[in-house]
């Protein structure tokens, strides 16, 4: 048989009776079970059973195959609408519970359980209409169950949390120990109540958080184990919580990591551990404690150390604990005092490169002179001179001069007090040795403006004459040869040049001679030798046999000696004459010395 003939018109009238006949029967069923349910919810509503009847008359509203008695039931519901709310409440709270515990989604489980708050403080009051019904379904639903073996679940998944972050196999403290404070949020009666809670956690979270925080003392991690500790105090503040361990672990490590410092003699770590620990101190509002007790007392005992050293001239160590120290507390006094007290003691140091042991060959200091704290100068292994002087404020000004001329044999700098109150500057006088057994001297001035010459001579000594400001120099190299002459040296255009001759003794004419008999006076005279190989002196028209110390001087030349009563012969211009014997003690040129 084809299809075609199987499609016949009879057929196709068989097959669709069937369908109506389906359709029927469906729909007596729905109008048979529409009226049941009404008839059963009346009956329930009758004997009080409002929560049945409430389930019974929505059962029948949600059958819309025909028309029965619809505005008795949308009457009834109306009435029972409260019974409807907390049925659809409940149901969708235990969905939404049911979904938030299999995504472990621990906000949306507390805020369902506050929703469930709220329906029940609506609802379940005390005495009131839907106290009832509300119990009944609240025990239907589960949900109440739902919450306690929700809130274990979480109780069991914080926990662990908190074990693998104690333990450092989590890294459960990077997303801020939210864990902790998930904690928190579940109920007293979930943990056993209010005291069990408290027991509970506290245990809990101190345990995690010491072991954070000796785990970051022990890496060394100073620091950040205040700053941990001072979030976590943070934390547990905005969550209402009280955790005195944190103050109390961090005591314990801040001290023991402070101790290792000291005994170490680690003095720039025990700075900034004691810096940092006070300022932790500060923010976490602590005045007072064990450690801050140990930092003080050993930083005013480091400041000793410290000064004990400036005094037994330990000056690098000592600058440099200062320095150590500086973290702690403002050292800029201190290091400035023991600056001072080095320069003083090696005024060098303020010489242009004086921290280089053996850059200068000679130096000389003074303090408290010239509107100077210090004052120092110095010669270089070139001979050049350097002067340095430090303001009561601590500034340091430096000139530099020129190569003192023979400066191989300099022995000796010195300042001289006398020459810098005339000049009203710093006068530095270089000596040096001579083979002749003189030293030279040369004198410079400490200018603002540089170092300039004040005077070079040779001799034994030199004099400042306070009354013309003169400068006497003793036994004087006049340049001729002579010996023991005193030489007068005066200032001109800044400058001492030789000037004259010292007379200690009296300068007398020849013609005068015989009226100072034995007595000490000085002569002008020109010296030759006659032709008997005698020194023969002529001085104001007359002769004088000289004898003594008369040496080789020949020509003008003042000598120093005394008429005796003698005569003796002597050549001269006019022959054999007799003429007065002088006795000669010392003898010098007449012949003016070249300006230096």
């Amino acid at each position: 048989m084809t299809i075609k003939q199987a499609l016949s018109l009879r057929n196709i009238m068989i097959i669709l009776c069937i369908l109506m006949l389906v359709l029927l029967g469906q729909k007596g069923l729905r109008l048979h079970s529409k009226i049941g349910a009404v008839r059963e919810a009346g009956r329930l509503y009758a004997a009080g059973d409002l929560v049945a009847a409430e389930n019974q008359y929505r059962l029948a509203q949600a059958n819309a195959s025909f028309h029965y008695k619809e505005a008795e039931i949308a009457a009834r519901l109306q009435e029972l609408a409260p019974i409807t709310a907390i049925r659809s409440g409940l149901g969708l709270l235990k969905l939404k519970i049911e979904d938030q515990l299999v995504t472990k989604d621990f906000g949306g489980f507390m805020e369902s359980y506050a929703s469930l708050l709220s329906l029940k403080s609506q609802y379940m009051k005390s005495g009131g209409p839907y106290e009832s019904y509300y119990r009944q379904l609240s025990a239907d639903s589960g949900v109440s169950g739902q919450l306690g073996t929700g809130f274990q679940q979480f109780k069991a998944q914080f926990l662990a949390e908190l074990a693998a972050g104690r333990s450092g196999s989590s890294n459960a403290v990077n997303d801020g120990d939210s864990f902790k404070w998930n904690l928190l949020r579940i109920p007293d009666v979930y943990l056993g109540g209010a005291d069990a809670k408290k027991k509970l956690l506290a245990s809990e979270f101190k345990a995690y958080d010491t072991a954070r925080l000796k785990a970051l003392a022990a890496a060394g991690s100073f620091s950040p184990m205040l700053d941990y500790a001072l979030s976590l105090a943070d934390a547990y503040s905005s969550h209402s919580y009280t955790a005195p361990w944190i103050a109390s672990q961090i005591e314990k490590s801040a001290k023991l990591i402070l101790s290792k410092d000291i005994d170490g003699d680690q003095i720039a770590a025990f700075s900034a551990h004691a810096a940092a620990y006070r300022k932790y101190a500060a923010s976490a509002g602590l005045a007072s404690s064990k450690v801050l007790s140990l930092i003080d007392s050993t930083s005013a005992k480091l400041l000793r150390s410290a000064a004990r050293l400036v005094r037994s001239g330990g000056y690098t160590e000592a600058i440099q604990r200062y320095s150590d120290l500086a973290p702690l507390q403002d050292t800029t006094a201190e290091i400035a005092a023991a600056q001072l007290a080095w320069n003083v003691a090696e005024p060098v140091r303020l010489l242009p490169g004086g921290e280089t042991p053996g850059k200068y060959v000679l130096t000389t200091s003074v303090s408290g002179k010239y509107g100077a704290r210090l004052a120092v100068a110095g010669t270089d292994s070139s001979g050049q001179l350097y002067y340095a002087d430090m303001g009561e404020n601590g500034a340091v000004t430096t000139r530099t001069g020129e190569i003192i001329p023979g400066f191989e044999k300099l022995i000796r700098l010195a300042f001289d007090d006398q020459l810098s109150a005339l000049a009203g500057v710093p006068v530095v006088v270089a000596e040096g040795s001579r083979e002749d057994q003189r030293t030279s001297f040369a004198a410079y001035t400490i200018k603002t403006e540089g170092i300039s010459l004040l005077f070079s001579f040779a001799g034994s000594s030199y004099k400042l004459q306070p009354d013309d400001a003169s400068i006497r120099v003793a036994n004087a190299d006049l340049g001729d040869g002579s010996e023991g002459q005193t030489a007068i040296y005066r200032q001109t255009n800044g400058v001492y040049q030789f000037a004259e001759i010292y007379q200690e003794y009296p300068l007398i004419d020849a013609s005068e001679l015989e009226l100072h008999p034995l007595e000490t006076v000085n002569l002008q005279v020109d010296i030759y030798i006659d032709s008997t190989g005698r020194p023969v002196a002529a001085a104001g028209g007359r002769y004088l046999a000289l004898q003594g110390n008369v040496g080789t001087v020949t020509g003008p030349a003042l000598v120093t000696g005394q008429f005796q009563y003698g005569y003796d012969y002597a050549g001269t211009d006019a022959g054999e004459e007799y003429v007065p014997v002088f006795i000669v003690e010392s003898l010098g040129s007449m012949n003016p010395i070249p300006n230096p």
